[in-house]
Protein backbone atom coordinates (compact mmCIF):
# COMPACT_ATOMS: atom_id res chain seq x y z
CA UNK A 1 0.00 0.00 0.00
CA UNK A 2 1.35 3.31 -1.26
CA UNK A 3 1.69 6.66 0.95
CA UNK A 4 -0.21 9.44 0.25
CA UNK A 5 2.29 11.26 0.05
CA UNK A 6 5.05 9.33 -2.35
CA UNK A 7 4.59 12.27 -5.01
CA UNK A 8 6.27 14.56 -3.01
CA UNK A 9 9.47 12.73 -2.60
CA UNK A 10 12.46 13.80 -4.19
CA UNK A 11 14.89 11.95 -6.18
CA UNK A 12 18.32 11.59 -5.18
CA UNK A 13 19.57 13.96 -7.62
CA UNK A 14 17.05 16.80 -6.74
CA UNK A 15 17.63 16.03 -2.85
CA UNK A 16 21.20 16.85 -3.22
CA UNK A 17 20.38 19.83 -5.69
CA UNK A 18 17.73 21.31 -2.71
CA UNK A 19 20.62 21.08 -0.24
CA UNK A 20 23.16 22.76 -2.53
CA UNK A 21 20.75 25.87 -3.06
CA UNK A 22 20.19 25.60 0.57
CA UNK A 23 24.03 26.30 0.99
CA UNK A 24 23.77 29.61 -0.74
CA UNK A 25 20.18 31.09 0.48
CA UNK A 26 18.54 29.85 -2.79
CA UNK A 27 20.69 32.36 -5.20
CA UNK A 28 20.74 30.34 -8.13
CA UNK A 29 24.24 32.61 -9.47
CA UNK A 30 25.45 31.83 -6.75
CA UNK A 31 26.04 28.04 -7.91
CA UNK A 32 29.27 26.99 -9.63
CA UNK A 33 30.69 24.37 -11.92
CA UNK A 34 27.11 22.90 -12.27
CA UNK A 35 26.28 21.57 -15.63
CA UNK A 36 22.99 22.47 -17.74
CA UNK A 37 20.97 19.58 -16.59
CA UNK A 38 21.22 20.93 -13.15
CA UNK A 39 20.83 24.16 -13.79
CA UNK A 40 17.42 23.49 -15.18
CA UNK A 41 17.09 20.86 -11.97
CA UNK A 42 17.46 23.80 -9.63
CA UNK A 43 15.35 25.83 -11.85
CA UNK A 44 12.49 23.79 -11.25
CA UNK A 45 12.73 23.12 -7.45
CA UNK A 46 12.85 27.27 -6.99
CA UNK A 47 9.77 27.27 -9.11
CA UNK A 48 8.20 24.30 -6.63
CA UNK A 49 9.18 26.77 -3.82
CA UNK A 50 7.61 29.65 -5.22
CA UNK A 51 4.21 28.18 -5.63
CA UNK A 52 4.48 27.04 -2.09
CA UNK A 53 5.47 30.39 -0.90
CA UNK A 54 2.25 31.82 -2.91
CA UNK A 55 0.09 29.22 -1.30
CA UNK A 56 -2.42 31.16 0.72
CA UNK A 57 -1.69 30.27 4.62
CA UNK A 58 -4.77 31.58 7.59
CA UNK A 59 -3.23 34.28 9.73
CA UNK A 60 -2.76 32.26 13.71
CA UNK A 61 -5.29 33.12 15.72
CA UNK A 62 -4.27 35.33 18.62
CA UNK A 63 -5.31 32.06 21.24
CA UNK A 64 -2.64 30.41 19.37
CA UNK A 65 -0.19 32.60 19.96
CA UNK A 66 -0.86 33.41 23.76
CA UNK A 67 -1.06 29.45 24.22
CA UNK A 68 2.02 29.25 22.99
CA UNK A 69 3.89 31.99 24.06
CA UNK A 70 2.57 30.50 27.92
CA UNK A 71 3.96 26.59 27.03
CA UNK A 72 7.17 28.83 26.49
CA UNK A 73 7.09 30.87 29.79
CA UNK A 74 5.93 27.37 31.32
CA UNK A 75 9.25 25.76 30.38
CA UNK A 76 11.17 28.61 31.08
CA UNK A 77 9.78 28.32 34.52
CA UNK A 78 10.37 24.87 34.83
CA UNK A 79 13.97 24.56 33.69
CA UNK A 80 15.00 27.58 35.95
CA UNK A 81 13.37 25.91 38.52
CA UNK A 82 15.39 22.39 37.84
CA UNK A 83 18.22 24.91 38.11
CA UNK A 84 18.02 26.58 41.67
CA UNK A 85 20.40 25.41 43.99
CA UNK A 86 18.25 24.45 47.82
CA UNK A 87 20.04 24.60 50.90
CA UNK A 88 17.69 23.95 54.10
CA UNK A 89 17.66 27.90 55.02
CA UNK A 90 18.27 29.94 51.55
CA UNK A 91 17.25 29.51 47.83
CA UNK A 92 18.74 31.24 44.80
CA UNK A 93 17.25 34.13 42.71
CA UNK A 94 18.26 36.15 40.10
CA UNK A 95 19.38 39.10 42.56
CA UNK A 96 20.76 36.11 44.97
CA UNK A 97 19.62 34.37 48.01
CA UNK A 98 16.58 34.45 49.83
CA UNK A 99 15.45 32.71 52.86
CA UNK A 100 12.00 30.42 51.85
CA UNK A 101 9.02 30.83 54.25
CA UNK A 102 8.70 28.22 55.81
CA UNK A 103 12.59 28.12 56.71
CA UNK A 104 11.75 31.88 58.27
CA UNK A 105 9.09 30.50 60.38
CA UNK A 106 12.12 27.48 61.97
CA UNK A 107 14.46 30.61 62.34
CA UNK A 108 11.29 32.55 64.34
CA UNK A 109 10.71 29.64 66.52
CA UNK A 110 14.53 29.51 66.74
CA UNK A 111 15.05 32.81 68.11
CA UNK A 112 11.91 32.78 69.97
CA UNK A 113 13.75 29.33 72.19
CA UNK A 114 16.95 31.35 72.48
CA UNK A 115 15.03 34.01 74.05
CA UNK A 116 13.52 31.89 76.67
CA UNK A 117 16.24 30.03 77.17
CA UNK A 118 18.34 33.99 77.83
CA UNK A 119 15.42 35.20 79.62
CA UNK A 120 15.56 31.96 82.41
CA UNK A 121 19.53 32.17 82.49
CA UNK A 122 18.82 36.03 83.01
CA UNK A 123 16.25 36.10 85.10
CA UNK A 124 17.39 33.29 87.40
CA UNK A 125 21.15 35.26 87.54
CA UNK A 126 19.17 38.45 88.75
CA UNK A 127 17.24 35.83 91.27
CA UNK A 128 20.83 35.01 92.68
CA UNK A 129 22.45 38.38 92.63
CA UNK A 130 19.30 39.61 94.78
CA UNK A 131 19.70 36.60 96.71
CA UNK A 132 22.96 37.64 97.84
CA UNK A 133 22.80 41.09 98.45
CA UNK A 134 20.18 40.41 100.56
CA UNK A 135 22.19 38.20 102.42
CA UNK A 136 24.94 40.16 102.89
CA UNK A 137 22.19 42.94 104.48
CA UNK A 138 21.17 40.13 106.68
CA UNK A 139 24.68 39.23 107.67
CA UNK A 140 25.04 43.49 108.66
CA UNK A 141 22.40 43.27 110.66
CA UNK A 142 23.22 39.94 112.98
CA UNK A 143 26.72 41.76 113.36
CA UNK A 144 25.04 44.71 114.28
CA UNK A 145 22.78 42.61 116.89
CA UNK A 146 25.66 40.48 118.02
CA UNK A 147 27.46 44.62 118.39
CA UNK A 148 24.55 46.02 120.49
CA UNK A 149 24.41 42.91 122.69
CA UNK A 150 27.90 43.04 123.57
CA UNK A 151 27.15 46.93 124.68
CA UNK A 152 24.03 46.47 126.20
CA UNK A 153 24.29 43.22 128.92
CA UNK A 154 23.22 40.88 126.17
CA UNK A 155 19.91 42.32 125.61
CA UNK A 156 18.61 42.94 121.89
CA UNK A 157 16.47 45.55 120.83
CA UNK A 158 12.63 44.65 120.73
CA UNK A 159 9.52 47.11 120.66
CA UNK A 160 5.64 45.59 120.82
CA UNK A 161 3.98 44.16 118.05
CA UNK A 162 0.34 45.07 118.67
CA UNK A 163 -0.69 44.61 115.18
CA UNK A 164 -0.09 41.05 115.47
CA UNK A 165 -1.88 40.49 118.82
CA UNK A 166 -4.54 38.74 117.55
CA UNK A 167 -2.33 35.60 116.49
CA UNK A 168 -1.20 35.12 120.46
CA UNK A 169 -4.83 35.44 121.58
CA UNK A 170 -4.72 39.04 122.68
CA UNK A 171 -1.41 39.06 123.89
CA UNK A 172 1.03 41.83 122.62
CA UNK A 173 4.27 40.10 121.85
CA UNK A 174 7.72 41.88 120.84
CA UNK A 175 10.03 40.95 118.13
CA UNK A 176 13.13 42.62 117.37
CA UNK A 177 13.57 46.08 116.73
CA UNK A 178 16.67 46.82 113.72
CA UNK A 179 15.91 50.27 113.65
CA UNK A 180 17.36 50.81 116.72
CA UNK A 181 20.50 49.29 115.16
CA UNK A 182 20.01 51.74 112.52
CA UNK A 183 19.44 54.82 114.28
CA UNK A 184 22.18 54.48 116.72
CA UNK A 185 25.18 53.27 114.49
CA UNK A 186 25.03 49.49 114.44
CA UNK A 187 24.07 48.95 110.67
CA UNK A 188 22.68 50.98 107.65
CA UNK A 189 19.16 51.86 106.93
CA UNK A 190 19.93 50.08 103.55
CA UNK A 191 21.07 46.69 105.33
CA UNK A 192 17.18 46.76 106.65
CA UNK A 193 15.88 45.73 103.83
CA UNK A 194 16.28 43.24 100.90
CA UNK A 195 16.98 44.63 97.42
CA UNK A 196 14.14 42.53 96.18
CA UNK A 197 11.45 43.58 98.34
CA UNK A 198 11.35 47.63 96.97
CA UNK A 199 10.65 49.10 99.72
CA UNK A 200 13.03 51.10 102.65
CA UNK A 201 13.11 49.57 105.98
CA UNK A 202 10.41 46.55 107.24
CA UNK A 203 11.85 44.88 104.27
CA UNK A 204 12.63 41.39 106.70
CA UNK A 205 10.79 40.01 109.07
CA UNK A 206 11.78 39.52 112.75
CA UNK A 207 11.52 36.88 115.81
CA UNK A 208 8.21 37.45 117.63
CA UNK A 209 7.39 36.18 121.08
CA UNK A 210 5.54 36.86 123.95
CA UNK A 211 7.97 39.10 126.48
CA UNK A 212 8.16 35.58 128.82
CA UNK A 213 9.43 33.78 125.79
CA UNK A 214 11.97 36.44 125.09
CA UNK A 215 13.21 36.23 129.18
CA UNK A 216 13.82 32.11 128.27
CA UNK A 217 15.83 32.79 125.45
CA UNK A 218 17.97 35.42 126.62
CA UNK A 219 18.58 32.78 129.19
CA UNK A 220 19.18 29.80 127.24
CA UNK A 221 20.74 31.54 124.24
CA UNK A 222 18.57 29.06 121.69
CA UNK A 223 17.01 30.95 119.01
CA UNK A 224 17.06 29.45 115.89
CA UNK A 225 15.91 32.06 113.40
CA UNK A 226 16.25 35.60 114.46
CA UNK A 227 15.32 37.09 110.55
CA UNK A 228 14.53 36.26 107.46
CA UNK A 229 12.81 37.42 104.06
CA UNK A 230 9.60 38.93 104.85
CA UNK A 231 6.69 37.02 105.74
CA UNK A 232 4.20 36.60 102.27
CA UNK A 233 1.33 35.31 104.01
CA UNK A 234 1.18 37.71 107.54
CA UNK A 235 -1.05 39.93 106.12
CA UNK A 236 -3.60 37.31 104.73
CA UNK A 237 -3.37 35.67 108.38
CA UNK A 238 -4.18 39.07 110.07
CA UNK A 239 -7.51 39.59 108.02
CA UNK A 240 -9.07 35.82 107.85
CA UNK A 241 -7.84 35.11 104.60
CA UNK A 242 -6.61 31.41 103.29
CA UNK A 243 -3.39 31.14 102.77
CA UNK A 244 -0.72 28.57 102.34
CA UNK A 245 1.94 28.15 104.95
CA UNK A 246 4.40 26.93 102.70
CA UNK A 247 4.36 30.28 100.42
CA UNK A 248 7.90 31.07 99.83
CA UNK A 249 9.41 34.31 99.57
CA UNK A 250 8.50 35.98 96.65
CA UNK A 251 11.83 37.94 96.77
CA UNK A 252 14.42 35.67 95.12
CA UNK A 253 11.99 33.73 92.50
CA UNK A 254 12.64 29.24 93.27
CA UNK A 255 15.73 30.19 95.30
CA UNK A 256 13.33 30.80 98.38
CA UNK A 257 14.35 32.71 101.33
CA UNK A 258 17.25 33.71 103.53
CA UNK A 259 17.47 33.43 107.01
CA UNK A 260 19.47 34.55 110.06
CA UNK A 261 20.15 32.26 112.92
CA UNK A 262 21.53 32.61 116.21
CA UNK A 263 25.19 31.95 115.57
CA UNK A 264 25.33 34.29 113.26
CA UNK A 265 25.17 32.33 109.94
CA UNK A 266 23.49 33.17 106.95
CA UNK A 267 21.02 30.43 105.12
CA UNK A 268 18.95 29.94 102.77
CA UNK A 269 15.88 27.55 101.93
CA UNK A 270 13.14 26.98 99.01
CA UNK A 271 10.62 25.66 101.47
CA UNK A 272 9.96 28.15 104.89
CA UNK A 273 10.46 25.26 107.05
CA UNK A 274 13.42 25.37 109.75
CA UNK A 275 14.01 21.99 111.45
CA UNK A 276 10.10 20.98 110.16
CA UNK A 277 8.62 23.90 112.11
CA UNK A 278 6.71 26.51 109.75
CA UNK A 279 8.22 29.77 110.07
CA UNK A 280 5.30 31.96 108.72
CA UNK A 281 2.94 30.92 111.30
CA UNK A 282 2.46 29.50 115.11
CA UNK A 283 1.93 25.96 114.75
CA UNK A 284 3.80 24.66 118.11
CA UNK A 285 5.35 21.71 115.99
CA UNK A 286 8.71 21.45 117.75
CA UNK A 287 7.52 21.16 121.51
CA UNK A 288 9.44 24.25 121.95
CA UNK A 289 10.40 27.40 120.87
CA UNK A 290 8.26 28.51 117.80
CA UNK A 291 10.03 30.45 115.53
CA UNK A 292 7.34 32.98 113.96
CA UNK A 293 8.72 36.02 111.86
CA UNK A 294 6.83 38.78 111.33
CA UNK A 295 7.19 42.71 110.33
Amino acid sequence: MSNGFDHLKLSKADAEMLDQLVDVGFELDQLEYISPEDTQRAKSILKMLGLLEAYPVEDASDTLIDATIARIDQYEAKRSARMQIHTPEFETTSRGFRIRMPDLISVAAMVLVMFAVFATISNSTRNQTISNECATNMAMVGRGLFNYASDHNGNTPTEQASEVASLFGGLIPERTDAEVLATEGYCEHSHLNCPGHGGEGRGFSYQTQPAAMWDEIRSNGNVIIIMSDQNPVLNKMLTNQEFDPLTPSPTHGALGQNHLRDDGSIASGAAPVIGGDLIWILDNSNGGIDIFLTH
